[in-house]
């Protein structure tokens, strides 16, 4: 890693020496700001300085190397002076880097041709108690005399970029090696040097040069059907986007369209099963626009990812990325699918300016997707998901500080990980239920097609939306609800005396018939299960938590085949169980589980319930060595705290 200066010595010795004082005191301002003990940008988890300077369009182009597992090329960024009024001293660019092997920084003149720019890596911020940030990477600073628009940088990642996930032939269904990026919430960093702050939109193009025999994808405009001879793929995304929804994917994939506008990539042998289950993609697309307005991202597909993808999926523009633990055979789990689809109105459209805000992406989102699910699958299956995803949060509440139980967070000083807690989602939908109940659908719908309009392709904050929420529906139709109350939502821990909670009384009869099964007055063949969907079956083993034992398992596994299960969400407490009674043919399934899927809402749990366990904590480490290998870097961090191995 290069961390000193590069000073030209082509250039006109006036001019030499303009851009050593340009990067001299560049350098000397970022050395004091390190010292500090804080990120130089206004966004507590970005060095950039956007404020000044902004990034507003990126092009990429990079090749692959999957031997040396890493990410070669260049980036040329477009620059805009935010701030007019900065000294002439104090011109810099500013961005943030995670162990990037930076080789050269230029300016691109008019004519395309390069000119040297003055440089240098800075150091990692501390925390103000004086404790490591490393989660921050470090600032690239560069000289910015006022005639530069343009900055190319020569760079390439390194193969423990946290962003970028390398699998090789023997980790892929189609033999082939796998590479798939997971930017949010600040590793778009790791993989290019940019400003890594949901405050800063941009538009992109690239151009990748990957393998022959594999097919390269982006989270943009452009991508393909089939394999390019060359290998030699470009892409362009018009809108603008933060960095957290850069993606970029390169393996043996096919592809399948499940409408005009919509359809799914995936390895060879899962694609017919993934176009099969997700075949309501343009049904939930069409929903989506009759509920908050156009769809503005042109098309929308899936990438159905290996099984080592460490989240249920994610959002990126066009195309969102998804695990295959959620191809259950009957479209059972389709709404982590609606999730991903309301993103692009909630979240990519309107996006949080600082992970500070994330209930403005997730709670909004929760929201929009069970509308969605209620307009295909209809109402008792939106109450009863809500019913659950509720009765998590209450167990939530018990165990998080008053500090972490707020919708808008203090994360100054914390990885922003962190942020990906259950409060942004749930209590984050039931405060944007909570004004559906006041308001009425039609008004409050209304509201939120007008609040998509006004900040389309822009990044807000909470008090942004507080204003805009106050002048558009509080003050517009007054009397039905409060900034007071509103406030208590946003500002204070729990949920308010006035929170209008989810009810279901389908779990109640789950209740009572579990009860008397497990009081012995009925059998299992007594138990009317053929018409119970997912929501139902995770309400009812849940429940079963500290109450079966060995034979009771027996008798379950033999009555609906639980340890064969191939829908995840019902396996996995399944598995839970299997753990707690000690279960082995559960057991033996989840030793092939935790080998085979990298999911982190399955796998950490399964590995902190073995931790927590007296005779299973040895058993868990070494089928998790032998699992590391396949699992993500995020996968491993969250296995490893499960199981103490990174206080070993």
């Amino acid at each position: 890693m290069i961390t000193g200066h590069r000073l030209t010595n082509r250039l006109h010795p006036t001019l030499i020496l303009l851009i050593s004082v340009f990067s001299l005191t560049a350098c000397m301002n970022a050395d004091d700001d390190a010292e500090l003990g804080i990120a130089t940008g206004p966004d507590p988890h970005s060095f950039a300085n956007y404020d000044v300077v902004r990034v507003v369009h990126m092009s990429l182009d990079l090749e692959t190397d999957f031997s040396r597992e890493v990410l070669a090329g260049f980036v040329t960024l477009s620059l805009e002076r935010a701030n007019a009024d900065v000294q002439l001293d104090q011109q810099r660019l500013v961005l943030d880097t995670w162990q990037l092997d930076i080789r050269d920084v230029n300016q691109v003149l008019p004519d395309g041709q390069l000119r040297p720019l003055s440089w240098r890596l800075g150091a990692a911020a501390q925390d103000p108690q004086g404790g490591s940030r490393d989660y921050l990477g470090q600032p690239l600073i560069i000289a910015l005399p006022n005639s530069v628009e343009q900055v190319r940088i020569d760079y390439a990642s390194s193969p423990e970029a946290f962003g970028l996930q390398w699998l090789d032939a023997g980790q892929t269904s189609s033999g082939a090696p796998f590479l798939f990026s997971q930017s949010q919430p600040t590793y778009a960093r790791t993989w290019v040097p940019l400003q890594d702050t949901p405050a800063v939109r941009y538009t992109f193009d690239a151009r990748l040069r990957v393998p022959q025999n594999l097919l390269a994808l982006m989270g943009a405009g452009g991508n393909p059907v089939e394999q390019q001879p060359a290998g030699d793929y470009r892409f362009s995304m018009p809108q603008p986007i933060p960095s957290y929804l850069m993606a970029i994917a390169v393996g043996a994939l096919e592809f399948e369209a499940t409408g005009p506008r919509s359809g799914v990539y995936a390895e060879p042998e899962l694609l017919t099963a993934a176009a099969a289950e997700f075949a309501d993609l343009e049904r939930m697309m069409t929903i989506g626009e009759q509920l908050y307005g156009e769809y503005r991202w042109d098309r929308y597909d899936l990438l159905i990812l290996p099984a080592s993808f460490p989240f249920g999926g994610m959002e990126n523009p066009r195309l969102s990325f998804i695990t295959p633990t959620v191809i259950a055979g009957d479209g059972s789990l389709t709404d982590l699918i609606a999730h991903e689809l309301a993103h692009s109105w909630s979240g990519n459209l309107v996006t949080n300016q600082s992970w500070r805000e994330l209930w403005l992406n997730e709670g909004f989102t929760t929201y929009f997707e069970a509308r969605i699910m209620e307009a295909l699958y209809g109402e008792e299956r939106r109450r009863m998901q809500a019913m659950l995803d509720y009765l998590g949060l209450v167990d939530e509440l018990k165990t998080l500080p008053p500090e972490d139980q707020l919708l808008a967070r203090d994360l100054s000083n914390r990885d922003p990980e962190l942020a990906f807690i259950g409060i942004p989602y749930d209590k984050g939908r039931l405060f944007v239920e909570w004004l559906e109940s006041r308001y009425g659908r039609e008004a409050f719908d209304s509201f939120l097609r007008q609040y998509f309009d006004d900040f389309a392709f822009q990044s807000i904050g909470t008090e942004d939306f507080l204003r805009y929420l106050e002048q558009h529906l509080i003050n517009a139709i007054p009397d039905l609800a409060s900034m007071d109350e509103v406030r208590e939502w946003v500002f204070e821990p729990g949920l308010p005396a006035f929170a209008v909670l989810p009810d279901s009384d389908a779990f109640d009869q789950i209740d009572q018939t579990r009860q008397r099964w497990l009081n012995g007055e009925i059998g299992l063949d007594q138990i009317p299960t053929d018409d119970w969907i997912v929501s139902q079956w995770r309400h009812f083993l849940q429940g079963l938590d500290g109450q079966v034992d060995v034979d009771r398992m027996v008798e379950l596994d033999a009555a609906y085949r639980l340890t064969q299960s191939e829908n995840a969400e019902i396996l996995f407490i399944w598995l839970m169980r299997s753990i707690e009674t000690r279960y082995q043919p559960g057991i033996d399934r989840l030793e092939r589980f935790l080998l085979e899927v990298g999911r982190n809402k399955f796998i950490r749990p399964l590995y902190q319930a073995l931790a927590d366990s007296e005779w299973s904590k040895p058993w868990a480490i070494e089928v998790y060595q032998r699992a590391r290998p396949g699992y993500h870097s995020l996968t491993r961090q969250a296995a490893e705290r499960a199981l103490g191995l990174n206080n070993e």
